[in-house]
């Protein structure tokens, strides 16, 4: 099974690739529209060159430099050292090779099956039907969401078809088809579109153009047509998706062991008691997923505090706002799954077994 999921990853990892390139590294070369990528082995290293073999041959690769001065001001840049036998990725173009850095994912794999082992000793089924729900959402979000948007169509109404699909693999395939999954997902659903269509509102007052990163205008430099708010929107939700799944199946799970406990608790008794665990949840995931989220901003919280620019006037911009929304919208969405997915795991559940209770057990 490890071997399978790990061919399953290589597969859709390969597929995402950009379109020309060679996903098997021993092939030696990835084309590229402007030269060709390819994998060697440093021979020998030079103060400006280095010889790498690839494909059998020997090469001149030119080493990365770095200019050392900006504005005037010294500032330090790490670059990879390399060594000799050391395999890397080079750059051809032009009749000239470039190194340009170290091949990593020999290393990458390694922690994959490191990851994959642990989760199946640990885990055991459950923890593999996990990995490969991941797989499986890994899959839509590479073979369905991201070529729909490639192709020009809403990135929001295409993330949140893809979003759904992930959540009914990754919750149904996981934990099965039962009244607490059922009330997860529900609750998830529910958490999200209250978050998107915050987000929508927010977005439309705050007047967002979605021209926030550098890596949102050379999408829409590419792609033309691409609507950038939408696919902002579209990130607000998947951003909190994750989060949303583990604190809904907990509570359900939560619900569903006070239903074994006493089958004769109504729904009241199950939310209250649910409850008095999504508390904990609720305080605990909110400083969780603001972390997450400031830890992704780090270099800009970084600027922030080298930056002339008055505090108020830097939160304004939009890459700020944009990051802010995200961060409190997902927090929100996060706040409403526990109360929402108790209260239906409660409606759900409730009274189930009591039957065969009243048979064994009856009340006197």
């Amino acid at each position: 099974m490890p071997w399978l999921l790990a061919l399953c990853v290589w597969f859709t990892l390969a597929w995402a690739q950009p379109q020309g390139a060679s996903s098997d590294p021993s092939a030696g070369n990835a084309a590229q529209a402007q030269g060709q990528y390819r994998i060697g082995k440093i021979v020998s290293l030079g103060e400006k060159t280095a010889t790498v073999q690839v494909a059998g041959a020997n090469l001149e690769a030119q080493l990365p430099t770095a200019d050392p001065t900006a504005q005037g001001a010294p500032t330090k840049i790490s670059l990879p050292k390399f060594h000799a036998g050391q395999t890397v990725v080079v750059y051809e173009s032009g009749g000239t090779a470039y190194l340009t850095e170290p091949y990593r994912l020999n290393d990458l794999w390694g922690l994959l099956a490191l990851f994959v082992v642990v989760v199946g000793l640990l885990g055991r089924g459950k923890g593999l039907r996990g990995l490969l729900g991941t797989l499986a959402s890994m899959a839509v979000l590479a073979l369905f969401i991201v070529p729909e948007i490639a192709k020009g169509n809403n990135p929001l109404l295409i993330t949140f078809v893809g979003a759904f699909g992930i959540l009914v693999l990754s919750i149904y395939f996981v934990h099965g088809i039962n009244r607490k999954t059922s009330a997860a997902l529900l609750g998830t659903t529910v958490a999200a579109l209250v978050a998107l269509v915050l987000a929508v509102l927010a977005a439309e007052r705050m007047q967002f153009t979605g021209l926030s990163s550098e890596e949102a205008f050379l999408a829409q430099f590419a792609l033309g047509n691409l609507d950038l708010v939408s696919l902002y929107l579209a990130s607000v939700v998947v951003g909190a998706l994750g989060a949303l799944n583990d604190v809904t199946v907990t509570q359900a799970s939560v619900v569903q062991a006070l239903v074994q406990a006493n089958p004769r608790y109504g729904v009241r008794e199950l939310y209250n008691r649910g409850m008095s665990v999504g508390f904990d949840h609720i305080g605990s995931l909110v400083n969780t997923l603001i972390l997450a989220y400031a830890a992704g901003a780090l270099p800009l919280l970084l600027l922030v505090h080298l930056s002339d620019v008055p505090l108020l006037v830097l939160l304004n911009q939009e890459a700020f706002a944009g990051e802010l929304v995200s961060m409190l919208l997902g927090s929100l969405a996060l706040v409403l799954a526990v109360p929402l997915t108790t209260l239906i795991a409660a409606w759900l559940l409730r009274g189930k077994r009591l039957d065969y209770l009243e048979r064994r057990w009856p009340q006197r």
